[in-house]
Parts: structure tokens; C-alpha cells; sequence
């Protein structure tokens, strides 16, 4: 959002602003920040009860013999290197891709939602001054995009005339 800078009458600039972030320390305290991992979660795999104990030979009979283990080394060498080549092409290729889409979808959805909350909430919009005293910025609550961008640009002209903060006459001002 486009940032309004003014000049005041007695020489102090002020930047004024409709404010698109969320209030973090709410939502900290809300969700509490990292959970920690369970006691007794080791985080090793689950193979399910799979028996891996077993040489992958069964019994029976059926030949084979010296001919066919050139055959099985053949098939394992091209096994292993297929699985190589299906390793890179996905850490390297598809996986960023994977993740580039993912964080696409991510940001859209949240836009989506973000914008969908705030009007069905009426969730009001801050309008912020800053540059008077330090740390100490000028907001105003207002319900509506248009009305917080005019309320915007009123608080920019009202202080480049030289009004002081507390007189910008605006019913939701306080003075954080």
C-alpha cells in the first residue's frame, strides 16, 4: 500500500499509512509458538509389522544356478542406477518445483481468505501516523478499504497544515 509522506508546518515528517499486518503478538499468544516433540515419538519409520527378517528367498525348488545370477546382478546394476537417476531428477527438479507451486497455492489461499475474513468480519483497517515523537504513532480504527484510504489521506493533509496529533479531530484516534 502506498505510503502518504507529509511535511508538518513546524518541520517534523510523517509518514501516514493503512497498516496490512496482523497484530503478531495476538497470534503468538494465541498459538503458543513450536510444540515440542512427544516423549516416547523415537521418530523412526513404522514399517507397519512388516517381517524383514526373511531372505527374500522362499522355499522351493525351480533350477536357477550360476546362469541366471548374471542375469540378477544385470537387473540389480540397473535397478540401482535407475533409482540414482530418479533420486537427482527429484531432489534437484521436481521437488523445488513441488514446492514452488505449493508456496504459490499457500500465499493465494491465504490471500483469499485474509481478504474474505476481514469484510465478512468488518474487521476494522488501522490508519497510522508515524514521525512525530518517536515510538509513538498516531492510529485510527476505521471499517472499510475506502474509508481507511480517505481517512488516510485526511490525517496526511491535517498534519501537513500543522495540525497537532491529538487535534486531527478523527473519532477513533488514540494514541498508542
Amino acid at each position: 500500500m502506498r505510503t502518504v509522506t507529509v511535511q508538518a508546518s513546524d518541520g517534523v515528517t510523517w509518514r501516514v499509512r493503512v497498516v496490512w499486518e496482523p497484530r503478531w503478538r495476538a497470534l503468538a499468544r494465541r498459538f503458543g509458538g513450536w510444540r515440542r516433540r512427544r516423549k516416547g515419538d523415537d521418530g523412526g519409520p513404522d514399517l507397519g509389522g512388516l517381517d524383514l527378517s526373511s531372505g527374500g528367498h522362499h522355499g522351493g525348488g525351480g533350477g536357477g544356478g550360476w546362469s541366471d545370477l548374471g542375469d540378477d546382478i544385470a537387473v540389480l546394476i540397473a535397478v540401482v542406477i535407475g533409482l540414482i537417476v530418479f533420486g537427482f531428477v527429484f531432489w534437484w527438479l521436481l521437488l523445488p518445483l513441488l514446492l514452488l507451486v505449493l508456496d504459490v497455492v499457500v500465499v493465494i489461499v491465504l490471500l483469499i481468505v485474509g481478504v474474505v475474513a476481514r469484510v465478512l468480519f468488518r474487521r476494522p483497517w488501522i490508519v497510522e501516523a508515524t514521525g512525530g515523537s518517536p515510538g509513538s504513532p498516531v492510529t485510527a480504527e476505521v471499517v472499510g478499504w475506502r474509508a481507511a484510504l480517505r481517512t488516510r489521506d485526511e490525517m496526511a493533509e491535517k498534519l501537513r497544515l500543522g495540525y497537532r496529533p491529538e487535534d486531527l479531530g478523527l473519532t477513533a484516534v488514540k494514541l498508542a
